[in-house]
């Protein structure tokens, strides 16, 4: 099982670290900022991250909001562009900095005890947080980056007059402050729209949503429904992923997002910037502990208990402002709805947050959380013609990516039998070699055309079969070659130096 690591603290005081492993360039800090371009030409999931600091996010915040006594009390931080920085957590230590679950680990942690200067006194809740966060250079994990949250509550570090011995109505939440993106001429900040991609408690019932009208592959997609919503995960029909029971399970998103649209007083339709700003960003729920927002049932194979975390709430609002604890908490909360639909014209600054709870926490007891920040080529996947990478998965799949990435190797869990991230094995990617991953990338398209041009930089044999098994070409690639030229339209498997089959379709 995966430990929190101990080592010598290596820092004190604020500490920013740049993470330039995956494909989205972005930073993490020991005082709850997640990363963002701020104006300060930082990273922000600037994607694609070696080219351009095309940031998608200028804002990404950690949130804990409980009540105490009936008065809410909400700890984050928020850039508010009148009165610069507005930071309400405290600097923790730097723990670990180095390789391990990942190529490049994170392990460090903010609080807001009562040596918190950054909170007045008679507000400071007691909380800590420990925050792990990993990145991958490889395919197809190099899209996300996940972070593991350790939430901690000390009474005797809280100062808020009568607290109880258990605080309640504790709610945990992403701020998402999306901006798309930096490669924008006109205005990154003016245009943006929010939505949500999973479970909403049945308050969209009447707008048609959920809706089934597409099949999502692991890289593409099809226009034709499935019979499975288009907002949930199918999950264990693929060889990477493990489930105990070896069935197939179907479970929510629990996506929030945001992309560019078209920006009213720019002439004509500038949605995504002729493909400078089509990438999609979001957030996504991958583990929480068990709270009123769950589905639950008995097994039909064990008789135990199964389990599905879900959001909470989602919300959106416009504005340069910090939000009134009180009004944080009731978007956190989901009052008066959980789940606020899409705006329907483009506006500036655009905010949205996904939230987990609510939660009881008792003196020194601890929840877990994991959340990922991701970026795709649209929902579905799309062609990169203007960075030029080619096909690139969608945001969709790469969140379905990252929760294959989170039970890769579990021995007792699965996402329908769930597991905090030191209760089994998890992200036991490290196996996949990143040679093989970079000889051939996994992006290579489940649909193409026959002038598909595939990329190497080692010598690959391909062979291709047709439906019905029988080889009909074989043939070694150098550098770039079209491989699938004067095929056919049908569907044809295709086997890279003697590994495994992958299917795909050729579209005349």
């Amino acid at each position: 099982m995966n430990s929190l690591i101990i080592v010598i603290l290596i820092s004190l005081g604020d500490t920013l670290i740049n993470q330039e492993k995956p494909e989205a360039y972005n930073y993490i800090t020991n005082y709850g900022l997640l990363g963002g371009e701020r104006y300060l030409w930082r990273w922000g999931l600037s994607w694609p991250g070696i080219i351009f600091n095309n940031w998608y996010a200028d804002e990404l915040e950690f949130a804990i909001g409980t009540k105490i006594n009936g008065i809410p009390y909400v700890t984050t931080n928020y850039f508010n562009y009148s009165s610069s920085f507005k930071r309400e957590w405290n600097a923790g230590e730097l723990i670990y900095h180095g390789p391990g679950v990942s190529e490049e680990d994170v392990i460090l942690e903010w609080n807001d005890y009562i040596s918190n200067p950054y909170n007045p006194t008679g507000r400071h809740t007691g909380i800590k947080v420990i925050c792990r966060t990993y990145t991958w250079s490889y395919e197809p994990w190099n899209d996300f980056i996940p972070y593991e949250f350790f939430v901690i509550w000390n009474k005797n570090e809280c100062d808020i007059p009568n607290v109880p011995d258990t605080l309640d109505s504790l709610f945990v939440g992403i701020l998402c402050n999306f901006d798309i993106s930096g490669s924008d001429p006109t205005d990154p900040y003016n245009d943006d729209l929010a939505f949500f991609d999973g479970y909403v408690a049945h308050e969209w019932d009447t707008l048609g949503y959920p809706y089934d009208s597409i099949t999502l592959l692991p890289d593409s997609f099809l226009n034709i429904p499935d019979g499975i919503y288009d907002q949930y995960i199918v999950y264990g029909n693929d060889s990477l992923e493990h489930t105990i029971h070896g069935d197939t399970l179907i479970l929510p998103r629990n996506l929030g997002y945001m992309w560019d649209d078209d920006d009213p007083f720019t002439p004509g339709n500038d949605t995504g910037e002729d493909g400078a700003s089509a990438g999609y960003p979001g957030v996504a729920l991958l583990y929480a502990p068990p709270s009123p927002a769950d589905s639950t049932w008995i097994c039909n194979y064990c008789g135990d208990t199964c389990r599905i975390p879900r959001v909470w709430a989602f919300h959106w609002w416009v504005g340069n402002f910090h939000p009134s604890d009180t009004i944080l908490y009731q978007w956190l909360s989901g009052n008066p709805i959980r789940f606020n639909y899409k705006y329907y014209l483009a506006t500036p600054l655009m905010w949205c947050l996904i939230s987990s709870g609510p939660f009881k926490i008792a003196d020194r007891e601890t929840l877990k959380f994991v959340f990922v920040l991701a970026v795709g080529q649209g929902m579905n996947g799309g062609d990169d013609l203007y960075w030029g990478r080619g096909w690139i998965r969608g945001l969709r799949q790469t969140i379905d990516y990252a929760l294959t990435a989170y039970y890769a190797g579990s021995e007792i869990s699965d996402p329908y039998h769930p597991s905090g991230p030191d209760e089994d094995i998890h992200w036991k990617i490290l196996s996949i070699s990143e040679k093989n991953y970079k000889k051939i990338s996994l992006n290579l398209p489940t649909i193409l055309t026959p002038s598909y041009i595939l990329k190497t930089k080692e010598p690959l044999k391909i062979e291709i079969y047709n439906a019905s098994g029988r080889k009909i070409k074989e043939i070694f690639v150098k550098d770039k070659e079209t491989p699938f030229k004067n095929l056919k339209g049908g569907i044809y498997f295709i086997k890279l130096n003697k590994e495994e089959f992958k299917k795909f379709i050729i579209l005349h």
